[in-house]
C-alpha cells in the first residue's frame, strides 16, 4: 500500500491511498475549511482530527459539515478559504525563495 501525504491550506493534510483511490482530508487545525467537490460544497472541519474521505462515489465525514451556496456560514467560510490559500502561497514561496538564495549562494562560492 502506497499514501501520498499532501499539505493543504488551512492546515489539512491530504491522504491517497494509491492502491484503492481513497482520498482523505485530515484537520490539523482546531477547525478549518476546505472546497471538496465530492461533497458539493465547502466541508467545515469541526475540530482537530475530523476527517473527509472519498472512496469513488462514496464519501463519509467525520466531526465535519457541508456548507452550499446559500447557506448562511457560505460566505465566511469562502473567505476563510481565499485566505488560508494566500498563507499557504506566500509560505510556500517564501520557502522556494529561500532555497534559491540558498543555492545561489553556493554557485557564487564556486
Amino acid at each position: 500500500m502506497t499514501v501520498t501525504v499532501t499539505r493543504k491550506p488551512g492546515g489539512i493534510t491530504q491522504l491517497f491511498n494509491t492502491d484503492t483511490g481513497r482520498v482523505t482530508y485530515k484537520c490539523k487545525a482546531d477547525s478549518a475549511y476546505m472546497l471538496i467537490e465530492a461533497f458539493g460544497g465547502i466541508v467545515k472541519f469541526n475540530q482537530k482530527n475530523a476527517m473527509a474521505t472519498v472512496t469513488g462515489h462514496v464519501t463519509s465525514l467525520e466531526s465535519c459539515d457541508v456548507l452550499k451556496n446559500g447557506h448562511p456560514e457560505y460566505k465566511d467560510a469562502l473567505t476563510a478559504i481565499i485566505t488560508a490559500h494566500k498563507e499557504f502561497a506566500k509560505s510556500v514561496s517564501d520557502s522556494y525563495q529561500k532555497e534559491i538564495t540558498e543555492l545561489e549562494n553556493k554557485l557564487s562560492g564556486i
